[in-house]
């Protein structure tokens, strides 16, 4: 009976894949129309950043306000959809688009989220370290670089093909990434530090048997095994366990609702400021009486001198 529970839990999972997928093909070109529309409203992003949900905004640093600031654009892409029947919508490209500023040479920065399965059922995202070329100061304070090289040097021993990773862990490289995560406190890492995320070690062919074996025990083809949903502990060279979390919230909750975000932040902002106008008046109310009253007495002082 439960594994029968668990197979029609899977199915509902499948169908509401397919919804994302209609989806993202239906809004996809009236997304791309309201970022023509957002080009004329240079405050829009910055705006929309400052009333952030929490997995978003609680990440960022005081140090990242003026940078987040320069932000001109938002863009999200399901990229490995190819139509409503086909194609992974969980996997997500995320493109930040920021004016001219002191921090860094970059306009455009993408990173790229692909949704994979683990041969164990569970299931994450993952990505590969994004550089920033920093003008003066690293946000991140050498995280984000040290993260890069780290995986630079597994593409060039080979290590990233699910192959062991275990002279990897022996260098100097590996060692002084892990130290550095860990005296770092993870609530005072930067926001850039989301572009160094990678997730959990799962590769696509490891992904795509995964999916194969799962679609077997759907069809009957293969005997019902209760799919494990829990993950293991990030890698100790992660350099932003946040990832995923801020992943998901820009492409599921920021994005799609950016303009509930600036219309409620104007909104506020202007509440605000006729607060502040009925505050300004009533102490000049205020002031006045306090100001006749005075002038009142010193009449009554002087008619008492003079009497």
């Amino acid at each position: 009976m439960y594994d029968t529970l668990a197979r029609i839990e899977e199915q509902l999972a499948d169908i509401e894949l397919e919804s994302l997928r209609k989806s993202y093909i239906a809004t996809r070109p009236k997304f791309l129309e309201r970022a023509s529309a957002i080009d004329a409203i240079s405050d829009f992003w910055s705006t929309v950043i400052d009333e952030a949900p929490a997995e978003i905004n609680q990440r960022i640093q005081p140090r990242d306000v003026p940078v987040m600031n320069c932000l001109a654009g938002i863009d999200v892409e399901r990229f490995e959809v190819q139509d409503e029947a086909r194609g992974e919508p969980r996997s997500v490209r995320l493109t930040f688009t920021f004016k001219p500023n002191a921090w860094f040479a970059d306009n455009k920065i993408e990173k790229t989220f692909y949704w994979r399965m683990s041969k164990h059922g569970w299931s994450s995202l993952v990505s590969e370290p994004v550089g920033i070329q920093w003008k003066d100061r690293d946000l991140t304070e050498g995280l984000l670089d040290m993260a890069i090289g780290l995986w630079k040097m597994e593409q060039e021993n080979g290590q990233n093909n699910g192959q062991s990773r275990a002279d990897v862990r022996t260098s100097d490289e590996y060692m002084k990434l892990v130290e550095k995560v860990g005296r770092t406190p993870q609530d005072a890492i930067s926001i850039f530090g989301f572009f160094g995320f990678r997730g959990h070690h799962v590769t696509g062919a490891e992904s795509e048997e995964a999916l194969e074996r799962r679609k077997r025990m759907l069809e009957g083809v293969e005997e019902w095994e209760e799919l494990n949903s829990n993950s293991p502990p990030l890698p100790d060279t992660e350099v932003y366990p946040h990832g995923e979390e801020v992943a998901v919230a820009f492409s599921e909750d920021l994005y799609p609702g950016a303009t509930h975000y600036f219309t409620a932040a104007k909104e506020r902002d202007a509440k605000i400021s006729d607060e502040e106008v009925v505050c300004d008046s009533k102490s000049s109310d205020e002031s006045d009486d306090v100001d006749d009253g005075e002038q009142e007495s010193r009449r009554t002082k002087k008619l008492k001198i003079s009497s």
